[in-house]
């Protein structure tokens, strides 16, 4: 088990460097073609440490996500917070998961936030271009496994730093 010092300081980085990395590479042509990062640090954070980081912390990423893409206010926490109810319900299952199953899952908890995000956009009048947004979260599935290896490794960096 690693050292549970370095857990706020890694994820505040974290959330830092994908908001930034969003930012920076965001462009509405490659939109869905985009893993969503900042989705994934959530998860990465729940899964690690369930006790520190829950439906709260899900729900103010989510607000995050909103303020990042101009959208209604909100619109992103409450798929968000369903996402890290389901993660903290089975968090013991989702961790004895093998990298394809841990994928699979992230794939189908990253396209029910996004269905939460556009329902509730079109709830207050915000048109939807269909079922495209299944196009990011397969690359978040995709990109799942690397990510979780890279945030284990700054974890361990700022651990050892600490």
């Amino acid at each position: 088990m690693m050292d549970q010092r370095s857990v706020y300081g890694s994820m505040l980085c974290s959330i830092v460097l994908a908001t930034l990395l969003l930012q920076t590479i965001y462009t509405p042509t490659l939109g869905d073609w985009l893993p969503r990062i900042i989705e994934l640090c959530a998860c990465y954070w729940i899964i690690v440490s369930p006790a520190t980081f829950g439906i709260i912390f899900a729900f103010l990423v989510g607000v995050l996500v909103s303020l990042l893409e101009g959208s209604f206010l909100g619109s992103a926490s409450i798929g968000l917070s369903l996402v890290a109810y389901v993660l903290l319900g089975n968090i013991h299952t989702i961790r004895q998961l093998d990298a394809i199953s841990q994928s699979l899952l992230i794939f189908l908890l990253i396209a029910i936030y996004l269905a939460c995000h556009r329902l509730t956009l079109s709830l207050v009048g915000v048109s939807t271009d269909g079922l495209s947004y299944l196009l990011s979260a397969g690359v978040s599935a995709l990109v799942w496994r690397p990510f979780c290896a890279g945030l284990n490794r700054v974890r361990y960096e700022l651990g050892r730093l600490l």
